[in-house]
């Protein structure tokens, strides 16, 4: 169900569309840095959206890109073009079908404070109508990462992302808003995406407000859950994170995680056995995990080049 606002006149009007909730509240809080954005309204599904934004008429629309059974290109034929789309997604692959959309941009997840900024530096300068980027207004210079000042309007790529990490899938009141928003920031400022994680470091991480480390040995397999990740530790223990697979592969080792299947990353030192399924494809066991998990013949066909 869509959340309803406010409509003023003197803000920079915006509409969160993400059939995750926990994705809505972390975009939300990241957009709470800037005065001029509201919030005017929330929806996780194509129905909901349209109904939302007809009844606010936002500036712009933050959309993802997969909503459930549906897609966001879905609903940009049913609004009217007078909103700005920004898309946001886990993916690079729909890229270049949003621009052919017109939408104004593109983000990816985990969001970046500074890339977030940028977007909310163009919507500001379309909703003055003179089509200029102002680094300065809104406080934006604050949340950049440090540009060159000589050529202020050329975005510096920071690597750090925003993470959020969950133990488990569970909503958020509004009471617990200012502690994620430590935590998001508490992540940002130590996390670097841009290093490989090797065999024997730990990766920090915050679950049920707790912080803490877990060795990257200790991690057996990663599955995929929508924007989310899940990461099997040893001991079978089981979090749920905001880090895409392609996040994944990035960081750790290829020595020890290999990707066995679009939805899967396996630790080869917790893999208990290998069998042959149909149509060429595989399941491998893992020790300590009773359901085995399914690798794909392009990933076996990778795996079998790798290990010859």
């Amino acid at each position: 169900m869509p959340t309803k606002g406010t409509i003023t006149n003197n803000t920079l009007n915006t509409v969160i569309v993400d059939d995750d909730m926990q994705s809505r509240k972390i975009l939300g809080i990241l957009l709470k840095k800037f005065p001029q954005v509201k919030v005017v309204g929330e929806a996780s599904s194509v129905s909901s959206a349209v109904d939302i934004i007809e009844e606010t008429q936002p500036d712009s629309v933050f959309l993802d890109i997969r909503l459930g059974a549906n897609s966001g290109f879905e609903l940009i034929e049913k609004i009217s073009d007078k909103a700005k789309v920004i898309f946001v997604s886990s993916y690079d692959d729909y890229a270049l079908q949003a621009f052919e959309v017109n939408a104004l941009d593109y983000l990816k997840k985990p969001i970046e404070k500074d890339r977030l900024a940028i977007t909310v530096s163009r919507l500001l300068a379309i909703k003055n109508n003179n089509g200029n980027i102002d680094f300065q207004d809104a406080g934006i210079q604050n949340l950049l990462s440090e540009n060159n000042e000589e050529e202020p309007f050329i975005p510096q790529r920071t690597s750090k992302k925003i993470e959020f990490e969950l133990h488990d899938k569970q909503d958020i009141d509004e009471t617990d808003t200012a502690d994620l928003e430590d935590d998001i920031e508490e992540n940002a400022a130590n996390s670097d995406p841009s290093k490989r994680l090797e065999y024997d470091d730990r990766l920090f991480i915050t679950a049920d407000g707790v912080s803490k480390f877990i060795k990257i040995s200790s991690i057996q397999c990663i599955t995929a859950e929508k924007d989310y990740s899940y990461i099997y530790l040893t001991g079978s223990k089981k979090l749920l994170i905001l880090k895409p697979m392609v996040e994944w592969e990035d960081r750790l080792t290829p020595k020890y995680f290999v990707r066995i299947h679009r939805s899967t990353i396996v630790n080869l030192e917790y893999v208990e056995k290998v069998e042959k399924w149909f149509n060429a494809s595989y399941r491998v066991y893992m020790l300590n995990i009773h359901e085995p998990f399914q690798m794909s013949r392009r990933y076996a066909s990778k795996l079998k080049e790798r290990f010859k």
